[in-house]
């Protein structure tokens, strides 16, 4: 039954994310324990989310996506041969692609700081732009790594996808813990990149053994560019969203020191639960829903979203309740060490509570999405993410004035859920439509 399959999946990939994100929180202590919450620490978390937004644009968020309902294709209407070759080349493009950007990234890193946090200035300005020279080639290996991903998740092997980012983490801590007396916070940067390195090379034996381990061919066929076409519109609406986490860095930017970072450690915090019931349900359900799809059977793809949107909520709720509550004990406990003060872990908490009014929104909205994306309708998740950044925009400037730095979390957290309410609906509609055709084609036999 699909609703064993997709517990089963979510239950693998939502482990080794569990894993993965426990050891995300272990660095995040590492971070406090080391540098704290003031003036170095914002500047690297400015510097890896630059890159990090594009790898939204071009790897897990994007390309994945893209990618695996024409790879579901290939597979089930096309030889081996065709597939591997298909593989290649989405492989050659995405390398010509993230090449491109890395090298546009690295010189023009000076810019790309002041738009994304104009309220930087002197040495401050100076180590983000430094930092973010060394962070930038981490969006070729992550990029990647989302295509093998994709792959290994047709195959079902959830588990490994879900606990690949694993190496990431352990590369920063480790580097970290080594050669911050040495390096101070350029041990993290290149801590990032070996761990996008990392997570590339462990995922190969499986891939290889899939019969899946092809050389990269440059050329843009149709098919490559069909996926391209389908990266875009997903691309832009996951842009539009991401301009939600620029313009509230940018906000920040402009708050005491240490703004920045109590947002992105409460943050942390929030996407734990994020990550591993809405990431893992999301990842598990495209998989499934493609396949489906490829075989034309809607109504089982129905089911595997309706049941993973049913898991979604039943799993969302508590744990948004149970966060808000226990919010200023776990940051207590997990930051509260070196020169992470109380002061600090009193502010990240008090972030952490707005940001989990929005949990529900997150895990929903990613759930539904991927319900579009199987049936390789990216444009509405890209329409209705304009109208969640023009919410998160007012809200935040609004909310800024009352709530201070806690404003911004609770304009996220307002967006989200918009974005939910209005994906749901869309795709109810959208899949009524889908039931009436069935009826209507079924009257016409």
């Amino acid at each position: 039954m699909i609703k064993d399959k997709i517990v089963k999946g979510a239950f693998g990939f939502g482990i080794g994310t569990g894993i993965s994100r426990v050891l995300g929180l272990v660095r995040e202590i590492v971070f406090a324990h080391l540098f704290g919450a003031g003036m170095v620490m914002d500047a690297f978390r400015v510097a890896f989310r630059i890159p990090n937004l594009l790898r939204d644009l071009l790897a897990e968020g994007t390309l994945t996506p893209a990618f695996l309902p024409v790879f579901s294709d290939y597979k089930i209407h096309k030889s081996k041969e065709e597939t591997i070759k298909f593989v290649s080349l989405v492989l050659g493009g995405i390398l010509i692609i993230t090449g491109g950007i890395t090298l546009i990234g690295i010189v023009f890193a000076p810019l790309w700081v002041k738009l994304i946090a104009f309220g930087f200035t002197g040495d401050k300005f100076l180590l983000t732009v430094k930092l973010t020279r060394i962070l930038f080639p981490f969006l070729i290996f992550i990029s990647i790594s989302a295509l093998v991903m994709g792959i290994l998740n047709f195959f079902n092997h959830f588990f490994t996808t879900g606990v690949a980012p694993c190496w990431f983490n352990i590369a920063i801590i480790t580097l970290g813990l080594l050669l911050a007396p040495k390096l101070g916070i350029v041990s993290i940067a290149l801590g990032a990149l070996l761990g996008g390195i990392l997570q590339v090379i462990y995922q190969l034996p499986l891939l290889k053994k899939e019969g899946y381990a092809p050389f990269p061919k440059f050329k843009f066929t149709q098919d490559v560019k069909r996926v391209l076409l389908l990266m875009l519109p997903i691309a832009i609406g996951y842009g539009a969203v991401k301009i939600n986490v620029v313009v509230n860095t940018l906000i920040a930017s402009f708050l005491a020191d240490g703004a920045i970072s109590w947002l992105s450690y409460a943050f942390r915090l929030m996407w734990l639960p994020v990550g591993v019931i809405g990431v893992a349900l999301a990842n598990v359900a495209l998989p499934f829903a493609s396949k489906e799809i490829s075989h034309n059977n809607q109504k089982r793809f129905k089911e595997t979203i309706n049941t993973s949107i049913l898991y979604g909520i039943l799993l969302a709720i508590p744990v948004s309740i149970g966060l808000w509550f226990f919010a200023q004990p776990i940051c207590k406990i997990i930051y509260q060490h070196g020169h992470f003060k109380v002061l600090d872990s009193i502010a990240t908490s008090q972030a952490v509570k707005f940001y989990c009014i929005g949990i529900p929104g997150l895990i929903l909205a990613r759930i539904i999405a991927t319900g579009f994306y199987a049936l390789k309708d990216t444009k509405t998740p890209m329409k209705v993410s304009f109208i969640t950044v023009g919410v998160n925009l007012i809200c935040a400037l609004t909310l800024i004035r009352i709530l201070d730095f806690k404003g911004i979390a609770l304009a996220a957290s307002i967006s989200n859920l918009v974005n939910a309410v209005i994906l749901g609906l869309l795709f109810k509609k959208k899949i009524t439509s889908i039931t009436t055709t069935e009826v209507t084609e079924s009257k016409e036999r």
